[in-house]
């Protein structure tokens, strides 16, 4: 059985009674939910034990021969219901002083009165029957409920104001949200009750006594140092089983969030030390490739990789030397230093150069290597993010057999799926299969054949892949009647083009 005080905590917590309620009337048993109809309609359905909800579309109007909200009242008292609760605000004046006016005869008849706004009756009467009926899946279908409002709200970009007004309004509770060295870095207080605004004045003022009803620790998001904190509930009232379950539930979603601010405070605080970007911009790119001690494609200085430190690290400095000559400062700016892992350089981009592909194209030639490319951003709070996802693009193509000159981050998905081909159960074994025609051969035959058959199937026809590699449509031709003929193959089947295609790239990857 539940009670007044039970099905007020888990569904309507924050309604406020006309009057403060006393322990027995908290006490008291309600059996069943009804929802009056406007004219009074349902009135006479009304059983003991019943909890009455009244819309305030249904509040009765004042009638020349009799106070109706006397009479209402009289009739609750009569079949001994459990409580009255006044859903919604009046249109107007007249309509709230009507409302005002039941919930004093309410009062004066003994029957407890409670308002809620805003409100839906229908809802709540279905969450109140469900309690009754399920008393748990009730409190944790309504923790459910908070939890996925403050993920919508969250991934709005409400902010953790937002979010905390959110569960204060829901709770009917003043809640505060600290940071892990108890720095406060949300509050808010309802404005019913009364109760909570001066609760969260006391925790303001850091007076110390009973602050907090609950304490809910906030976990750190995974591999999120320096973020988590706590979730307090104020006020003198003790913690409710809808809180408590409540508490638990939101707790991730408030540390996902948390740990968003924390890393939001430490990108601001790197671009207050960081270099400016490039003058040209918005907007710009982030570009990255592997920074090695060899020298760039096309010098004739000797390769550094088996020379000491020293002499490698001359060679990086020659070789950022190179790609600051390529563009000036206004339009390209090279971060970091020798020592880093990865040449990182922020582009801005030119309007005839879409994404900063041509200039991408001339640094890849220079180096000889794999530019990895962002999308573009529009301010420079956004730089962290992009430099991010132009490193996971560049390790993504790295990962393939063979990464193509530019990698950009609006294919990291498909670099991914690529690079783990070799994954696949039994795949090496069926990509041998399949191009074993072709692959029992001379080394050099093999190799032209795999050269030729991918550039047929990367590209749009013949004439495409004969500028790949550099010789005749016809030789391409040539090239594919002859392994069409050997092997049976037929590549227009899309089916078997798709099937080669996955093919030599786990050949290419295995080194085949």
């Amino acid at each position: 059985m539940a009670t007044l005080g039970s099905i007020r905590s888990a569904i309507f917590p924050a309604a406020v009674p006309a009057r403060p309620l006393t322990p027995q009337e908290l006490e008291r048993d309600v059996t069943w939910v009804r929802v009056l109809k406007a004219g009074g309609a349902g009135i006479d359905a009304l059983e003991a034990g019943d909890l009455v909800i009244l819309p305030a579309s249904a509040v009765p109007a004042p009638a020349p021969d009799g106070d109706a909200m006397e009479e209402l009242a009289a009739r609750l008292v009569t079949v001994q219901c459990a409580a009255l609760l006044l859903c919604g605000d009046g249109p107007d004046d007249v309509a709230r002083a009507r409302i005002d006016a039941l919930a004093a005869a309410a009062h004066r008849a003994g029957v407890p009165a409670l308002r809620l706004s805003p409100a839906d009756p229908p809802a709540l009467e279905r969450s109140a029957i469900a309690y009754l009926v399920n008393q748990q899946a009730e409190v944790d279908r309504r923790a459910a409920e908070l939890d996925g409002q403050l993920a919508r709200l969250a991934l709005a970009g409400g902010g953790l104001s937002t979010l905390a007004a959110a569960i204060g309004e829901f709770l009917g509770r003043a809640v505060a949200i600290e940071n892990p060295g108890g720095e406060t870095l949300a509050i808010h207080a309802p404005a019913e009750p009364a109760a909570a605004a001066a609760a969260a004045a006391r925790y303001l003022s850091r007076t110390l006594g009973s602050i907090a009803a609950l304490r809910v620790v906030i976990p750190a998001a995974p591999g999120e140092r320096g973020s988590g904190g706590r979730l307090l509930l104020l006020g003198d009232e003790p913690a409710r089983e809808l809180e408590r379950v409540a508490g638990e539930r939101v707790a991730g979603v408030l540390g996902l969030e948390l740990a968003r601010v924390a890393a939001l405070d430490q990108v601001r605080d790197e671009l207050r030390r960081a270099e400016p970007l490039p003058a040209d911009g918005p907007p710009w790119v982030v570009m990255m490739a592997r920074q090695g001690p060899a020298e760039p494609a096309g010098s004739d200085r000797v390769s550094t990789d088996r020379v000491d430190e020293p002499r490698a690290q001359a060679a990086r400095e020659r070789i950022r030397a190179g790609l600051r000559a390529i563009a000036p400062a206004r339009r390209l700016r090279l971060r970091g230093t020798a020592e880093s892992l990865e040449l990182r350089m922020v582009a801005a981009v030119a309007p005839d150069d879409a994404g900063g592909a041509a200039l991408a194209t001339e640094i890849a030639a220079y180096l000889g290597r794999t530019v990895a490319l962002s999308r573009p951003f529009p301010d420079a709070v956004s730089r962290p993010a992009a430099e991010a996802a132009a490193r996971s693009t560049l390790e993504a193509a790295e990962a393939m057999g063979q990464p193509p000159r530019l990698a950009y981050a609006a294919r990291l998905p498909a670099y991914q799926l690529l690079g783990s081909l070799d994954q696949i159960p039994g795949g090496s074994r069926q990509a041998r299969l399949l191009l074993a025609p072709i692959l029992a051969s001379r080394p050099a035959s093999r190799r032209q054949r795999l050269e030729t058959l991918r550039a047929v199937l990367d590209s749009g026809g013949f004439g495409e892949a004969a500028a790949v590699l550099g010789v005749h449509r016809n030789t391409i031709a040539y090239r594919i009647e002859a392994i069409e003929r050997e092997t049976g193959w037929n590549l227009h089947d899309p089916d078997l083009r798709l099937a080669l295609r996955v093919a030599i790239r786990i050949a290419e990857h295995d080194g085949a």
